[in-house]
């Protein structure tokens, strides 16, 4: 499944599930919200309006666009990119010694370390980057790649989709003291166990929560101290 944020309305991507042989009913799916829609050929446009108003009218929910197979959907989505200006961007996910995850106070929301993607350097380069500059963290060490997240959104009046790599680091400290950015709007920073994770999702974006819950489900905890 690919998802697009527009604020905290999702557009998912998705192929059709295994043994259906037509677009899903409510019938044969009936777990899906009557917010979903199914893919229509030729109704690229609509959706895009549909996903920039729901978004920029603050609503959250979910629009799930089913397709025939993987094809269909990466063809659908390289038409959907180039409607928009597209920008790429890293960010970091960092472990501490007792696997505790590293959250960032910016904005009224708790994030990650994240940012524009220089073109003289690779992903993981401005994942360091960008770690580096917004908490003071150099002594990292990279564990590897995560997802890709993205979302859209709207400066100087025109539209722009982000595309960031997320890498995971860790450091060999227990807590290592953090020194925020504060010219990037960062306030203050908190080391937080899993446990206690999901308690920070309500003031959080849809794409951290991607993030991080891959994080806690796909990636082998950290030893601990």
């Amino acid at each position: 499944m690919l998802r697009i944020y527009h604020y905290e309305f999702c557009l998912e991507l998705e192929v059709l599930p295994p043994g259906l042989t037509g677009l899903p009913t409510t019938h044969q799916l009936p777990q899906e919200r009557a917010t979903r829609l199914l893919y229509l050929p030729g109704s690229l446009e609509k959706v895009r309006a549909f996903h920039l108003a729901q978004g920029e009218a603050r609503k959250p929910g979910v629009c799930r666009l089913y397709f025939p197979e993987e094809s269909a959907l990466q063809n659908f989505w390289q038409q959907y990119k180039a409607r928009f200006a597209y920008i790429e961007a890293a960010g970091a996910v960092v472990r501490d010694a007792n696997g505790h995850i590293l959250f960032i106070w910016r904005r009224g929301h708790w994030d990650l370390p994240k940012g524009k993607q220089e073109s003289t350097e690779s992903p993981e380069s401005a994942a360091r980057r960008e770690l580096a500059e917004e908490t003071g963290l150099t002594e990292v060490s990279l564990e590897g790649p995560l997802i890709h997240t993205y979302h859209i959104y709207r400066e100087r009046g025109q539209e722009f989709l982000k595309e960031t790599r997320w890498f995971l680091f860790r450091s060999d400290k227990p807590h290592p003291p953090v020194q925020v950015q504060r010219e990037e709007g960062i306030e203050s920073y908190r080391w937080v166990q899993p446990s206690d994770v999901p308690f920070l999702y309500p003031q959080s974006y849809g794409t951290i929560r991607d993030v991080i819950e891959y994080v806690l489900r796909h990636v082998r905890p950290a030893p601990s101290r």
